[in-house]
């Protein structure tokens, strides 16, 4: 499963690297401002939209998280009604959006569906919320899963579980800190994913800054997903470790030439040595 078509494109080897905006919850509930950062996010070339799609009550596990009470709070804040929602998905669709989403419980997958989201994003720390994650799966719709905090068991064990629904998936090497400093990237995770897991592998950049997701790519990662903002300077969620549409234009720019010097993982001769050839000489025994 070398590539995994999502919408109308193709994430992994021998295409570009796919750049999807996270908008998550940095409008902060501000209507107008969700719509604005959806058509900054098509103006950037965003491959993908990705928004969140739940119920902030069922967000989070309020007993047995001590800080589940404090964040449900902050996203009752943030959370638009179904209707709001659907306009936003309806906003998108209108700009040419693709759109996935990442549905936090079983009522908001079913609205998810009903928008016609083209894929499913799982969260890294919903990595062993089975039965959600089941639910997903009988969608039939490809998905796109963080995977970090885990072991390598908990991802195989979820692996497992794409792999007997027959399910299409893209394994995102994520480190879960927000903001993350780049020392602690650690992109040579990405090489262990690459040689372990049958699909296409990317990178899900908490970093500050447009310098990470291009060393991504070097080190193998065909899609590149990254938190989006139109309003850097607001500290609530993740606005202040966000990108802006300038700099995903920055990144898309250095991820394709990052790519092309890349080349070919062929040994053997390029064209462009076709005159120092001239010069080699061979004393092997014939």
């Amino acid at each position: 499963m070398s590539q995994v078509k999502i919408g109308n494109k193709i994430v992994g080897v021998n295409t570009n690297v796919k750049f999807t905006a996270e908008l998550g919850v940095n409008h902060l509930g501000n209507f107008d401002r969700a719509k604005q950062m959806i058509k900054s996010a098509v103006n950037a070339g965003s491959d993908f939209l990705k928004f969140q799609t739940y119920l902030s009550d069922d967000r989070y596990d309020k007993n047995n998280n001590p800080y589940g009470k404090k964040f449900i709070e902050n996203l009752s804040k943030w959370e638009f009604d179904r209707i709001r929602d659907k306009e936003l998905w309806d906003y998108a669709k209108d700009l040419g959006a693709q759109i996935f989403t990442t549905p936090f419980d079983a009522k908001s997958l079913i609205f998810a569906e009903e928008m016609g989201s083209i894929a499913y994003k799982i969260a890294a720390f919903e990595i062993n919320n089975h039965v959600l994650i089941n639910e997903i799966c009988k969608t039939n719709k490809p998905i796109v899963i963080s995977r970090g905090m885990c072991s390598l068991e908990e991802m195989d064990n979820v692996v497992e579980l794409f792999e007997k629904n027959n399910c299409k998936y893209v394994i995102l090497h994520t480190i879960s800190s927000y903001p993350l400093k780049k020392i602690d990237s650690h992109l040579s995770m990405i090489s262990t994913l690459k040689k372990r897991y049958n699909c296409p592998i990317g990178h899900s950049d908490h970093t500050h800054g447009t310098e990470i997701p291009p060393l991504a790519v070097a080190a193998g990662a065909e899609m590149i997903e990254k938190h989006f903002t139109i309003n850097p300077k607001l500290r609530e969620s993740d606005n202040f470790f966000s990108v802006t549409e300038e700099e995903v234009k920055e990144i898309k720019f250095l991820i394709d030439k990052v790519k092309t010097y890349m080349g070919s993982d062929n040994i053997e001769k390029i064209a462009t040595e076709d005159f120092m050839w001239n010069f080699r000489r061979d004393t092997r025994k014939k």
